[in-house]
């Protein structure tokens, strides 16, 4: 969008003096011509600033604002508003975006507020989202195989075979003893449902929050995208929401980041005290005894990791703290659905960039928010480090522990601090894909104080649902 005509009688980056306003004849000579900016439209704009400001300046300028990724701004009026900053852009937009601009509001270090006109208008009308609902349909196969595989001893393309067309498994590969009966196989295929419809009922009603909440307040953002993941231990990487366009205000992004946790908790925690209901306190040895022979010696367990919330539910259940000794809960496809929810929620709620936590934090204090991007990057990675070296330890020789090197490790290791191998993935993604908050149109509405309160409570949710360390695999049983 480069002028190939630049005006040599008005230059780019001129600046009228204060209170006087471009004249739309000297625009005749191109000057505008490099975004589209015909006389009515500066003239429409000027006239709506007019009615909300007290003009100080009006620069014209063909620069972009792409450190907020937004398009060029070849406008600036800066002066003081008379109104608040939510109302002069309630009554700026409509008419800016007659005339194919959108407005966008900024405070300026020296006091003066900044109206930027933006050369598009959004929200768009689009058609049906197939991408989407193929990605769905996708989804719930594998969260459902997923969830049937896990209550079957043999792979579930066998297990059908087997049972539908009674076709049995070589047993010097498959051992008789795993073969699921009748109803053996009608009951991994309900609990596969059940795990299916709780697991996605979390995800999807997290996203559905932020759909909802977007399309009152005509934001225009996509359907929710799931992620299928059929060789994971949920069976889908979750799902996401893209921002079609900016936010009007910090309230409106505020209410739009907040909606999808508040959503999956309201779900997430009857499922996990449900599913904990169904789940049975055992021992090691006890669920070892309930295994096929041919796989007691071969037991894998996956712990779940423990937040304040889930150590809370489980004393409410079973009247104890668990784990308690060589005692813990075997828990049930729901439960574990319940609680992936819960880890869901805890990692969207991360205080960073466009994360739900990040537009909660955006909302509470602007953009000091970009100040935490360092120390919680930081703290991920140290967890993974802790977490790596714990992974070392346990997998070293006990002869190993004699160098100095290794018993340095060997204390780090047996430390209470926590640390878990895959916040290397999540230091990582965070570091270089989620990088700034997410722009609004205007920055300058605050918080009421209703919502500050709220923001303030989902910081304690995220430290009451956090998991230091999310899962535990022990194969040494």
């Amino acid at each position: 969008m480069d002028n190939p005509n630049p005006s040599t009688d008005f230059p780019e980056d001129a600046t009228l003096a204060p209170g006087q306003l471009p004249n739309p004849s000297r625009l005749e000579d191109g000057s505008f011509r490099t975004t589209a900016f015909p006389d009515s439209a500066v003239e429409a704009m000027r006239k709506a600033a007019l009615n909300v400001m007290e003009i100080d300046s009006v620069t014209l300028v063909d620069s972009s604002s792409a450190q907020e990724r937004l398009p060029q701004s070849p406008m600036i009026i800066r002066g003081k508003l008379r109104v608040s900053a939510e109302a002069a852009f309630s009554e700026l937009r409509p008419k800016f975006e007659q005339v194919g601009h959108t407005p966008m509001l900024r405070q300026e270090d020296d006091g003066l507020v900044a109206l930027r006109a933006l050369p598009m208008v959004f929200n768009q009308k689009r058609g049906i989202a197939w991408g989407p609902l193929i990605l769905l349909i996708i989804t719930l196969i594998s969260v459902f195989l997923v969830g049937v595989g896990g209550e079957l001893y043999v792979p579930f393309p066998t297990a059908v075979q087997y049972v539908i067309n009674d076709i049995e498994p070589n047993p010097e590969i498959i051992p008789p003893d795993r073969w699921p009966s009748d109803a053996d196989f009608w009951r991994a295929m309900g609990i596969g449902g059940l795990y299916t419809l709780s697991l996605l009922g979390i995800l999807g009603a997290h996203e559905m929050g932020h759909y909802l909440v977007a399309r009152r307040y005509k934001v225009d953002v996509s359907p929710p995208f799931f992620i299928p993941l059929p060789i994971g231990i949920l069976g889908t990487m979750g799902a996401v929401i893209a921002m079609r366009e900016p936010a009007p205000n910090r309230k409106i992004q505020f209410d739009i980041g907040v909606a999808g946790p508040l959503a999956g908790l309201v779900l997430a925690i009857p499922i996990v005290l449900v599913g904990l209901s169904l789940s049975e306190v055992s021992t090691i040895e006890e669920v070892r005894q309930t295994l096929p022979p041919s796989l007691q010696d071969q037991l894998v367990t996956i712990s779940e990791g423990q937040s304040l919330v889930y150590l809370g539910a489980k004393l409410l259940i079973f009247g104890e703290i668990l784990p308690n000794g060589e005692r813990d809960v075997w828990i049930h496809p729901i439960a574990f659905a319940g609680w992936a929810g819960l880890l869901v929620t805890a990692l969207n709620l991360i205080p960073i960039g466009q994360l739900d936590g990040g537009h909660v934090m955006y909302g509470l204090v602007g953009k000091q928010m970009n100040r935490l991007r360092v120390p919680v990057i930081a703290a991920l990675f140290s967890m993974a480090i802790i977490g790596s070296i714990r992974d070392t330890v346990t997998a070293l020789p006990a002869e190993a522990f004699t160098n100095p090197l290794f018993q340095i490790l060997q204390v780090i290791a047996n430390s209470p601090l926590p640390g878990w191998s895959g916040w290397w993935l999540w230091g990582f993604l965070l570091l270089f894909l989620v990088r700034q908050h997410a722009p609004v149109l205007d920055e300058i509405t605050e918080l009421d104080p209703n919502r500050r309160a709220l923001g303030i409570a989902m910081i304690v949710i995220f430290v009451l649902i956090f998991t230091p360390v999310p899962l535990v695999i022990n194969t040494a049983l």
